[in-house]
């Protein structure tokens, strides 16, 4: 059990041997890319997010400084779980919730809501692996970040495979540094959000621009086919009157113009509705128009938010 950052009791297993932690300030970074994920590698690409720490330029100001961001950290080492823990807690923008073992992991997501994840690849019992399997299983949406050993890239590679943003090996581990990539982890994990809600949104609206095609169509066929219909009509009923007044006597022909004015009064109403779907038609091509255009926008924006390597990927 754990409760904020208060450290959960001891328990009786046997722990691992504390890492060598390089614990300076920023440097290069060791962290290799991986993914389409970017890392900070020198202290002039940094700039100041307001909180103390540092953002890379490429993370963008999606998120509001204010926003505290819950993060659940698995660790085994006790020693080095409190270290992650302080480390983030002291730059104000991290909640952080400690837990020693995979299965108190999943029981917090179980009963909680977190914005990121961090967890140790190598705990006894439930690897950080088994717990990344598992919140894919559940598909829960959270950003993943994988601490690794040295000589550990298959576990990274498998990490990222299974959904992991990002990886840590603790050997290169640079208090200084933890924060910013744990922030350019979410900030990312908020772009990709953006990015698949407005291909969500392209993708409903070219539904609409078929939509709307197929319906303006039909109007346009109906309206069409309505007025050659009234034309017909008119002349067969004109025909029929130059054909039966001759023979009709003077009452005869009193009737038949009153039921002919009749008539043709009913054909005035079929063409003011015939020019009322024309009209409507109009407005569905305005309409079509305008969501063509904010779709043009959507996909045009999509494609400004592709990485190098999706924008290669592509079929020619």
């Amino acid at each position: 059990m754990f409760m904020g950052t208060t450290m959960m009791s001891r328990h009786s297993k046997r722990r691992k041997p504390l890492h060598s932690l390089s614990v300076v300030g920023v440097t290069a970074s060791t962290v290799s890319p991986a993914g389409g994920c970017y890392f900070v590698r020198s202290k002039t690409s940094l700039r100041s997010n307001g909180i103390g720490q540092y953002c890379t330029d490429d993370c963008g100001s999606v998120m509001n400084q204010s926003d505290t961001l819950r993060v659940l950290v698995a660790e085994d080492e006790e020693s080095f779980l409190k270290v992650l823990t302080t480390v983030l807690e002291s730059t104000k923008r991290f909640s952080v919730f400690p837990c020693e073992e995979g299965e108190e992991a999943v029981a917090a997501l179980k009963r909680s809501h977190f914005d990121i994840v961090i967890l140790d690849y190598k705990m006894p019992e439930m690897s950080g692996l088994n717990v990344l399997q598992w919140i894919n299983e559940q598909k829960m949406d959270i950003p993943v970040i994988m601490l690794t050993g040295a000589g550990s890239e298959n576990i990274a590679v498998e990490a990222m495979k299974l959904g992991a943003y990002d990886y840590i090996r603790k050997d290169s581990f640079d208090r200084n540094h933890f924060p910013v990539i744990v922030n350019g982890v979410y900030e990312r994990y908020l772009f990709k959000k953006e990015k698949e809600q407005r291909e969500a949104k392209a993708r409903r609206l070219e539904r609409g621009l078929e939509a709307f095609e197929l319906l303006s169509d039909s109007f346009s066929s109906f309206a069409h086919e309505l007025s050659a219909k009234v034309m017909t009509a008119t002349q067969l009923t004109d025909a029929a009157e130059r054909f039966l007044q001759p023979n009709l006597s003077p009452q005869g022909k009193e009737h038949l113009n009153a039921h002919l004015e009749r008539i043709r009064e009913e054909y005035k109403t079929i063409v003011t509705i015939g020019d009322s779907i024309v009209s409507l038609s109009k407005v569905m091509n305005d309409n079509y128009l305008r969501v063509q255009t904010m779709h043009r926008s959507e996909v045009e924006l999509i494609e400004k938010m592709k990485t190098p390597a999706e924008k290669t990927s592509q079929p020619s």
